[in-house]
Formats: structure tokens, sequence, C-alpha cells
């Protein structure tokens, strides 16, 4: 009987580890591509972050000094990173295809600013004209 409780009880652990497949959520609108890409990104998760870029040579040196300064940070700057809220100012829409989402990080006076732009690979932030 307890041969059976511990395969069943590691057959479901095996099955629901599978339902948790790292699958990245395609950006379905401009709010949610700069969302993703700032929430990934102050986790210092890079690898998803670099997910809702637009691919090009200047946004990956961009988003490379990002990374570095991110990870230049001492565990403290990081964790209170990770622990910021991202408060959303306002989303102006350029065109159908192109929008800016401005914004603050919990603890940071700086008003920002993203441009965000429709792919067919979702939306997708163009940082050179971000930062």
């Amino acid at each position: 009987m307890l041969k059976n409780t511990t395969l069943a009880f590691l057959m479901s652990l095996m099955i629901a580890g599978c339902g948790q497949v790292t699958s990245n959520e395609k950006a379905d609108n401009a709010l949610n591509g700069g969302r993703y890409f700032l929430e990934n990104l102050n986790q210092g998760d890079v690898k998803k972050a670099k997910l809702y870029i637009l691919d090009n040579p200047d946004n990956s040196q961009i988003f490379d000094s990002l990374s570095k300064a991110y990870f230049a940070l001492d565990k403290e700057g990081r964790q209170r990173l990770r622990q910021a809220s991202i408060q959303i100012n306002e989303l102006q829409e350029k065109s159908k295809e192109e929008a800016i989402i401005y914004y603050q990080i919990t603890g940071d006076t700086l008003k920002k600013h993203l441009k965000v732009i429709s792919t067919p690979d979702g939306w997708k932030v163009n940082l050179k004209d971000s930062y």
C-alpha cells in the first residue's frame, strides 16, 4: 500500500512538473510588451527580458549595458529592484504599431519612458528610442 501511495505521489509530481513549462508570454498589446520587459529586467531575468526587445545591434548593446548595471548593483540594490513596483503614468498610442509608455519605478524619482513597437512576434521595446 505504501509503495502504491509513494508511486502515485511521484507520478503526480512528474505530471505537475510537466505542466509548468517555462513559456514566454507573447505581448499582445503595447502595455504588456513594456510591462513584461520591465518586470523581467527588474527581477534579474535577463534572458526573458531580452525576448521583449526589438532584435537589432543598437538595442542589444543598450540591453547589455542595462544588464551589466543591474548585476553591478549590490545585493540590497538588486533586492530593492525585485521588490519595486512599476507605476504606469501614461500610455500614449502614436499609431496602431507604435506606443510610448511613461512610467516610474518605486523609489526612483525619475520619470522614464519606453517606446514599444508591434511586430509579428508581439509588442517589443525599442531601447534605442527609450534610453
